[in-house]
Parts: C-alpha cells; structure tokens; sequence
C-alpha cells in the first residue's frame, strides 16, 4: 500500500459565532498558536476528521450542505476566512507537516515562541515555512474552488491569471508561459486566443470551471483538491467537467479529493468514499462497499434520496440538517433524523467502529439498503 500524499490527522475547526456570544458561550476553544482560549462565542464545528489520500487515488467527501465539507476542504489548505480558525489536528503533505500548530508541544507557551508563532498564524505551514507552503500551493497542489467565476479577479484576463504561477515558482519566460497556459487551455476544451485573453464576465460557468481547471494543470500538480465542482452547472456541462477530471486522473495519474453532495459524482470517480455529517465523518471506506452495504443510516438515507436506475421510489432523510454551531457534541449527531434511533444513540458521542469505518453504535445489527436495495 502506498504511503500517503496528502494526510488530515484529528483535525478541528471552530467558528465565530454571534448568537454564541450573544449568549455568552464559551466552550473553551484555545488558540492553537497560543494556548490561549479564543473566547465567547467560539464553537467548534469541525470535530476531529482524519482522512488520507494516496498518490493517483480519488477521494471523496461526501454529504449534505452544511455537513461540514466544504470548511473542512478549506481548513486542510488554511484557506478559512475570517471567523474561522483551525484549533487541533495534524495536515501532511508528502510526510512534511503543514500546519500552523507543529511547533513543540514544550515550546508552546513560551512568551518567545507565542509571538513567533503569531508571526506565522497568517500561513499554513508548521514544518513548511511559508515560501516552501506557497512552493506546494503553487506547485503540486491544484484547486478548484465552488464559485469558478468568483475565483477569478475581475480586472485581469484569465490566461495572464492562469500564468502566474509559473511566473512566481519558475523561470520560464511569458513566452513559455503563455504557451504552456494555451495547451492547458486545449486540454480543457477551451482552446484558442480569445479564451486566453477573456474576463471572468465573458466566461459561462462551466467555462469558468475548464479554466478553472487549465489553471490547476499548468502547475503539473500531484494532487487536485475540489470543492463541489458540479455546483451550478447543468447537467451537460456538469458530465464534461466531470469527464474531464476523470481524464486527467487517468492520464496524469493524478490524486484527488472531491467535496460533493453529488453521489452520482462519486459512483464515477471516487476510490474510497469518506460520509461526512455534523462535522464529522460517520462512514468511510470503498466506494464500491459504501455504495453496495452502507453501514450508516445516514449514508443509506444519502443513497436513497438519489434517483438511481431501479430503484422504484426514493428514500428522503427526514428533516435537515442543523447548523454546525448548533449540532450537540454529548450524543451521535444524526439520532434527531435517524429512523433507528434508540436510547443507546443519545449516551456519548460513538466512535469509529469496524477497523475505522463507520460512527454508529448500532451498526452491526442493522441491515441498511444500499444502491439497488429493497
């Protein structure tokens, strides 16, 4: 089995929170660069996720909106805005840590090594210092981003914003550089001048995403990291854009990690599958098992709500999901949706079972129906 590329030990996030504060709630979250706590109103809405992906492998993050996906795909990077902050956890890329918090536990809380690390809090790089995290940012991990038209800066063409990471971490010339964003811009499908020297306004949003995505590749990553890439798009240009990540898996040997509600998505490309609820992951494994013998509920009520061939009715979760801020952390997250709900569910919060694979307390005597079920 190979080692992994890019690794997610424990890792928490919380957020700021004005009815917390209104309420003059403090949980105790400390400031991982000081040891300090955060204060009212903070809450913690990412739980302790772990996850891995290995060189050339697809994951998947998969759950409803809210679930906690998209601030966790943002927390591994240390792209969370304002209002947010990662509080515990470990992130690994190629075994070098980059997060914030590496330092030594016994230096932590020195006058000397708290300013320093304020110093650093802006960057995302523990071991990393911070030109060598823009290094692997810029270079080896790619990112598609919800909104491809927001992504873009509206005063610049695309194609001189798809070059400039090739300007900054290598020494090719514009001439270089343009040709090399001009092929990328071939191999999405988006070919020719006029796309290169396009604004974000004269781009659809589908064409957004392939530049999106011309811009990922011009790096020549080893990783794309992709947060709802199908959202907005029709269904159509949904099928490109996903065929052509299929592509560049196949042919570039690319690693992926996919945040999406989409399980249709996640048939098609995915190798493992990590359900994501609550801030928490509540089931992981193969795709082909998570699919075929879900061990979940919610993960079945995930599966049944998806119009598959064959399947005679879909099976809705009931409700919807609360706020992360407000998602109870003394009991399993999910028992207020839950048809197998029991009194067992409401006694402490359940840990992974099944050598890691599912958070239910109830998971070995339930028979859930996965794709195709009864």
């Amino acid at each position: 089995m190979s080692p992994p590329l890019f690794e997610v030990t424990d890792l928490r996030i919380a957020v700021f929170d004005q009815v917390a504060a209104a309420r003059n709630q403090d949980q105790g979250v400390l400031d991982p660069m000081t040891g300090e706590p955060l204060g009212r109103g903070w809450v913690e809405v990412v739980a302790g996720i772990s996850f891995h992906v290995a060189p050339g492998e697809a994951l998947a993050l998969v759950g409803e909106s809210a679930s906690g996906k998209s601030i966790t795909m943002m927390g591994t990077l240390g792209l969370l805005g304002s209002g947010a902050k990662a509080v515990g956890g470990a992130v690994t890329f190629r075994g070098a840590r980059m997060d914030p918090w590496a330092a030594p536990e016994d230096t932590r809380n020195t006058w000397r090594e708290r300013r320093r690390r304020r110093k650093r809090s802006k960057a995302f790089m523990g071991e990393l210092l911070d030109a060598d995290w823009r290094r692997v940012m810029g270079t080896e991990i790619g990112i598609l981003f919800q909104d491809p038209v927001a992504s873009w800066s509206p005063d610049g063409v695309i194609g001189r914003q798809a070059g400039e990471v090739l300007a900054e971490h290598s020494d090719l010339d514009d001439e270089e550089i343009e040709r090399r964003v001009l092929d990328a811009l071939g191999e999405v499908n988006l070919p020719g001048v006029r796309k290169y020297a396009s604004f974000r306004h004269e781009l659809s949003r589908g064409e957004a995403q392939r530049a999106m995505l011309a811009a990922a590749l011009v790096k020549a990553p080893s990783l794309i990291v992709a947060d709802e890439p199908l959202a907005g798009l029709d269904a159509a240009v949904g099928a490109a854009i996903l065929d052509l990540l299929r592509d560049m898996k196949r042919s570039r040997g690319l690693a992926m990690i996919i945040a999406t509600h989409d399980l249709a998505t996640v048939a098609s490309i995915a190798d493992r599958v990590a359900v994501v609820y609550g801030g928490q992951i509540v089931e992981q494994g193969p795709a082909d098992e998570i699919f075929a013998s879900p061990r979940h509920p919610y993960t079945e009520g995930l599966l049944g709500s998806i119009p598959w061939a064959g399947l005679e009715r879909l099976r809705p979760i009931a409700g919807s999901p609360p706020p992360l801020v407000e998602i109870p952390r003394d009991r399993c997250s999910f028992a207020d949706r839950c048809d197998y709900a029991q009194a067992a569910c409401l006694d402490g919060v359940p840990e992974l079972t099944a050598a890691g694979r599912v958070r239910c307390v109830r998971s070995a005597e339930l028979d859930l129906r996965g794709v195709g079920g009864r």
